[in-house]
């Protein structure tokens, strides 16, 4: 099985992320949060304590080589192929209507989804494999690479972050990134840039073409 390198070690991340090393490290919105604990969790071992009543939800990729440090009861999880969760933004409004406050967005390093042409033939003979015909298989396959394919592990993850911040205007994001190798959290440096606030707009409304647009 292959382990990729420290991210501190890939020329791909240089200067674009920040280890949490202390509480210090974590950005103040997120203090005193589940969000919090989830990191502390995460990269320090911290016990996590289940409240029953989870106010949570992580969302991030389908990646075997990354395990989730939450307990029972702890929070609501997404995992789907690259880590977004276009498609499933219901599935939020669900959750919010649980309590949900904190959505914590984790990519990482190394994923499929940014290697997807590559991959494409073998994804196809898969269904192929489990009876679907061919043309249909690859239509199929086409489809969904348009949705699950990233160019870029950071950059995707910065784009769903404004894309969730625009959708769910009082829910709290935290874009997290996970390094495989040690399986510590680092939090993406644009997160503090006030060009980011500046891409994702002001107001409490949601524009009626981001609705629309949903898949």
């Amino acid at each position: 099985m292959y382990i990729p390198p420290p991210v501190r070690a890939d020329e791909k991340y240089r200067d674009l992320l920040t280890v949490v090393e202390s509480r210090q490290d974590i950005p103040q919105e997120w203090q005193g949060t589940p969000i919090e604990c989830l990191i502390m969790a995460q990269n320090f071992g911290w016990p996590i304590q289940s409240t029953g009543k989870p106010e949570l939800l992580i969302a991030t990729c389908i990646e075997f080589r990354y395990a989730l440090p939450v307990p029972r009861m702890y929070s609501y999880v997404i995992r789907r192929a690259s880590g977004r969760v276009i498609g499933s933004e219901f599935s939020v409004g669900y959750t919010i209507a649980q309590g949900v406050k904190y959505l914590a967005v984790i990519g990482h390093n190394d994923c499929g989804m940014s290697q997807l042409e590559a991959k494409k033939a073998g994804v196809i003979e898969a269904f192929v494999s489990q009876g679907w015909p061919r043309d249909a298989a690859e239509q199929y396959v086409a489809k969904q690479a348009t949705r699950h394919a990233i160019a870029d592990e950071l950059l995707a993850l910065k784009e769903e972050y404004i894309r969730l911040r625009k959708i769910f205007r009082q829910l709290v994001v935290a874009p997290l990134f996970v390094c495989l190798h040690d399986s510590r959290f680092y939090v993406p440096n644009w997160v503090s840039d006030p060009e980011t606030e500046k891409l994702i707009g002001d107001g409490s409304a949601v524009d009626l073409e981001i609705i629309d647009g949903l898949p």
